[in-house]
């Protein structure tokens, strides 16, 4: 063997190493058995998974969950769940949501869950399903009275991509089993999310918004309402006015009235 070509083994070996080593975090994990009794009104849970594969940012995969003020045992709660844009994150976001109790969660995405048409969006759906779908089983060990059917989850870019991306997986447990409200921020509906047929919605809500401005995802997000409304789901789209990639503050509060007065108003979602 030339040295040249021992050169290029060690190399690719050392890469092979690093790779590995970027999938080992190094924060020492919190038993989930100490969580229960941590339960309490207005308490702020960490739930860690080394069992599972680091998030997108090479950390421990883990959750940060926000109970709420007037928490109690005998109550059921919506569960929102949070999904941000680009490498996302594990903080929960209520920003939009109307007053009352709801119990907050930002769940990140799995190290190597990639679009491989485009490296920094989330796009293996069914790996980040079956990464949300462990976190959500082991949150509900620890608090039960989730009502599944009120349940929110809402993202923002990667975050609604995703979402939509979910929505169509036609194997496994099914995601709208998790949630009655869907919320779309500047995301969902491109050629790679929009793979596959949308299940039956119907009794679901969606919340669909984009921005008016150059560098939205106005395209593919404002076809979606369209096609969430074939599938029965009651729908509303909102075209953010002179915004671009972002979620306008001022579409908080229409989102946080549309929840009050429709989505978590109706009849079916009580």
């Amino acid at each position: 063997m030339n040295f040249f070509r021992l050169c290029l083994l060690l190399a690719a070996a050392t890469l092979v190493a690093a790779d590995k080593a970027e999938l080992k975090p190094t924060e020492v994990a919190i038993p989930r058995t100490t969580l229960k009794a941590q339960v309490a009104p207005g308490a702020t849970l960490r739930f860690d998974f080394p069992e599972l594969t680091v998030d997108r940012k090479g950390a421990l995969a883990a959750c940060h969950l926000k109970v709420p003020a007037g928490y109690d045992t005998a109550k059921k709660y919506p569960l929102v769940v949070w999904l941000g844009g680009g490498e996302g994150g594990n903080q929960p976001s209520g920003a939009f949501l109307p007053a009352g109790d709801f119990i907050l969660v930002g769940l990140p995405y799995p190290k190597g869950a990639n679009n491989p048409a485009q490296a920094n969006m989330v796009g293996d759906y069914a790996q980040v399903w079956a990464y949300h779908r462990f976190m959500l089983d082991e949150i509900a060990k620890v608090i039960p009275n989730i009502d599944k059917a009120r349940s929110i989850i809402a993202g923002f870019s990667n975050g609604a991509h995703a979402i939509d991306g979910m929505l169509r997986l036609s194997s496994g447990p099914k995601f709208t089993d998790s949630f009655g409200v869907f919320i779309f921020i500047e995301g969902g509906g491109t050629g790679y999310s929009s793979l596959g047929e949308l299940p039956d919605l119907k009794g679901k809500f969606a919340y669909v918004c984009w921005g008016s401005e150059k560098g939205s995802n106005k395209a593919d997000a404002s076809y979606l309402p369209a096609a969430l409304k074939t599938k029965d789901a009651t729908v509303v789209g909102s075209e953010m006015a002179g915004v671009g990639h972002a979620f306008a503050p001022s579409e908080y509060a229409k989102i946080a009235e549309w929840l009050e007065q429709v989505a978590l108003a109706s009849p079916a979602q009580k």
